[in-house]
């Protein structure tokens, strides 16, 4: 059955690989390539037949695919990471291209958008890779909290999921309330014990994560409400 997952999984797998190369590619030849595009601009708009003055918004249209293709496996983190990476391969393209001696730091050049610096777009790039950073710890964050990632981990092989039914909302904050999470383990022996979670899994189809040789213990039981209810 795990063999079988992993070949399910192995075209998702393939296409976000190569959706990321795409991201990484385009802006980086964007970057690399800037120094030499040469643009056509009229009073209102800008324009060039250089594949590297296209690159940019190719470019941006991949990380909006790759961030939608990557959430079955990084969830709320795949925008960040997406983004993190197009900021990445933006500074190392720039830097390629003072290596290569294509221009030097203190050039500016003439851009739709103004005139810059290869050391301005650097600095763009690092700003831009650190803030998608930043965006992906939280979105992972959020997400292993409410997919309960880490207690997984904690559990290990004594991990047991069954389906939960949550009943008596009581509000505890915003967005928070604190409900009794009902369940029944392997054995078909029914448990509950109180927890406080998100407004968002009232909506949603909730499982409940536990030890299965104490599966009466609420100390080591979570509630868990993935995206579309699958684990």
């Amino acid at each position: 059955m795990a063999q079988g997952r992993i070949v399910a999984q192995l075209p998702l797998t393939v296409a976000c690989a190569l959706m990321a190369w795409q991201v990484w590619l385009l802006f980086h030849v964007a970057a690399a390539e800037g120094a030499r595009v040469t643009w056509s601009c009229d009073v209102s708009s800008c324009g060039t037949d250089d594949l590297a003055g296209g690159a940019p918004m190719m470019g941006a249209a991949a990380v909006v695919a790759l961030s939608l293709l990557s959430t079955r496996y990084l969830h709320r983190a795949a925008p960040g990471v997406a983004v993190a990476l197009a900021g990445a391969a933006s500074g190392a393209g720039w830097q390629d291209t003072l290596d290569a001696g294509d221009v030097t730091a203190d050039e500016s050049m003439e851009w739709p958008v103004g005139w810059f610096t290869p050391e301005n777009w650097i600095i763009v790039a690092q700003v831009i890779t650190v803030a998608g950073c930043l965006y992906a710890l939280r979105g992972g964050w959020v997400s292993l909290r409410r997919t309960q990632g880490l207690h997984r981990l904690a559990l290990g092989r004594r991990l047991a999921v069954a389906e939960a039914e949550l009943t008596g909302w009581e509000r505890a904050g915003r967005n928070r309330g604190r409900v009794v999470v009902g369940f029944h383990d392997g054995d078909g022996a029914h448990h509950a014990f109180p927890a406080v979670v998100d407004r968002y899994a009232l909506g949603r189809t909730a499982f409940v994560l536990y030890d299965v040789e104490h599966p009466g213990d609420a100390t080591s039981s979570r509630v868990s409400s993935p995206r579309k209810g699958k684990l």
